[in-house]
């Protein structure tokens, strides 16, 4: 089976805040598979589940900040079982240590994902974590991110890599997502210029043929553009980032 392609909703987030109804609509029409969550602007989740069954829109994952996954896991658990949705991803570190932590520091952070994705594990849901750059800043001689990662099991922790970011702080991102073979059913698509700007998809120097080539093997299910800067409108940055997958992607 092919893997779909979905759009990390935060790409258009300033149009969200205006109408994301439209937003949703837009992207669907873009021919988008599925969407993933940066929030839900005021939406229930059964409100949610009807509007993106009538968009043929597909849930690939939602994005939930570390507090409320640490504090009000109950409300998440509800909330994304009535989505429909597998995978809730926490999208950075706290700010402690996206500021600079301690191996240690990191460790224990890992080890407190963990406990979170055991209980999730008990709703049928799962837990990945999302990075960015500062995660490849090295602490003792290893990657904050792999810091985290071995400190949690795997069925309770799975990796979201984000390629773009990996890329851009100059690690080979084909090889990095071969390392979690197994771990990484989503998979961020971004893309920057080498050593440079971020750009829309296909337009920077990110290998996305080699990207999709490996995708199935690491057991990848989703793919996931993402794009946080912009070189025309978002709406149209997003456009053409799908466009230029597809077109990788022979679809």
């Amino acid at each position: 089976m092919s893997i779909p392609v979905g759009l990390q909703l935060y790409s258009l987030r300033e149009d969200a805040a205006e109408n994301f109804v439209d937003v949703l609509k837009a992207v669907s029409e873009m021919g988008y598979d599925g969407v993933e969550f940066a929030g839900y602007w005021d939406l229930s989740a059964k409100e949610l589940t009807t509007l993106l069954g009538d968009l043929n829109l597909k849930v690939a994952g939602s994005h939930v900040g570390f507090p409320m996954l640490d504090t009000k896991l109950n409300e998440v658990i509800e909330f994304n079982l009535e989505l429909g949705n597998k995978y809730v991803v926490c999208p950075s570190p706290t700010r402690e240590l996206y500021m600079g932590g301690t191996a240690e520091q990191w460790k224990a952070f890992g080890e407190r994902l963990c406990s979170i994705g055991e209980e999730l594990n008990k709703h049928g849901l799962r837990l990945a974590y999302h990075n960015h750059s500062r995660e490849f800043d090295s602490v003792d001689g290893k990657y904050p991110l792999d810091i985290l990662f071995d400190a949690a099991k795997p069925e309770n922790l799975l990796a979201e890599i984000d390629l773009g970011w990996t890329f851009h702080a100059g690690v080979d991102p084909i090889a990095y997502f071969k390392k979690y073979k197994g771990r990484c059913p989503l998979v961020h698509i971004k893309d920057f210029h080498q050593g440079g700007d971020q750009t829309e998809v296909g337009t920077g120097d990110i290998d996305l043929k080699g990207i999709t080539e490996a995708a199935p093997d690491v057991g990848v299910e989703w793919y996931i553009i993402e794009t946080e800067r912009y070189n025309m409108a978002p709406r149209d940055s997003v456009r053409v980032g799908l466009e230029n997958l597809k077109a990788v992607l022979g679809r």
